[in-house]
């Protein structure tokens, strides 16, 4: 029994990287190009992310359904083609989840819509800006060497649970070892981008902000009574189960650069 446990988990960690790893190269190729391939990249998963965090809030097919059409509106007046990927673009999401809120049993939905749809729209802000493929590839590579760095040395060290009643696999030694991933990885991508001093700064504190998404999302399914957000990507569950810690990451850093702090 436990030889076939092991060799299950093995198997698991096996499919787990090979997914991993082809999700790194269809975002890394999308945000090279940019543009077009990247705006629908971003639009597909601001989608599907609504999709599932209607599921995690309890939300009826009815409202999610007006919620994607509302993100789906939004994403289009972000097209490169179309509008642009500013403050109005976010005001105008914005304003439409203020309005859903007054729908009844809405409130819930209407925030994932704003986080989700905030996050993605971001992610175009970021490309858009000069050395906007390292700017990107900096936010979400520090997101992809925190979770990284807290899976290995988690489950090496074990030690204190970080957050046992929300996420028992987590551990203090996790997230240290997530912060000094990112410190590296953003460190590399910082200094062969020339980014200001700032960018060495930040690595950690947004290591620190992308755990506590992915303990959010933890919170949401183990409110929903769900292992995972959806069966979307094998081994690795939904698209949220992936963008967690992407989401608030990316938020902070776009702000940051919408108001001249980096």
């Amino acid at each position: 029994m436990a030889d076939a446990e092991h060799v299950a988990g093995q198997s698991e960690l096996a499919t787990r990287v090979i997914v991993g790893l082809a999700l790194v190269v269809v975002a890394v190729g999308a945000l090279w190009f940019g543009g077009f391939a990247l705006w629908a990249l971003a639009s597909a998963l601001a989608l599907i992310s609504i999709r599932e965090w209607g599921g995690l809030v309890g939300a009826d097919r009815l409202r999610v359904t007006v919620a994607l059409a509302i993100a789906a509106a939004v994403m289009i007046c972000a097209a490169p083609a179309y509008w642009d990927t500013d403050r109005s673009t976010v005001a105008l999401l914005l304003i439409t989840c203020l309005l859903l809120t007054l729908v009844p049993q809405c409130g819930g939905l209407a925030l994932g819509l704003a986080y989700t749809g905030t996050a993605s729209i971001a992610l175009l802000f970021l490309r858009e800006q000069p050395h906007g493929f390292g700017l990107a590839l900096w936010a979400l590579g520090l997101v992809w060497a925190t979770d990284i760095g807290a899976y290995f040395i988690g489950r090496s060290i074990g030690g204190p649970k970080l957050a046992p009643t929300i996420s028992p696999n987590k551990t203090w030694a996790g997230l240290i070892g997530g912060m000094f991933a990112a410190i590296v990885a953003g460190g590399v991508v910082a200094y062969l981008a020339q980014f200001p001093a700032i960018a060495f700064v930040l690595a950690a504190p947004l290591a620190v902000i992308a755990q506590g998404g992915d303990l959010l999302e933890s919170w949401m399914k183990r409110r929903a009574g769900v292992k995972d957000s959806g069966r979307l990507l094998p081994g690795h569950g939904g698209a949220l189960d992936r963008l967690d810690g992407a989401l608030p990451v990316l938020i902070i850093v776009a702000a940051l650069i919408a108001n001249g702090n980096f």
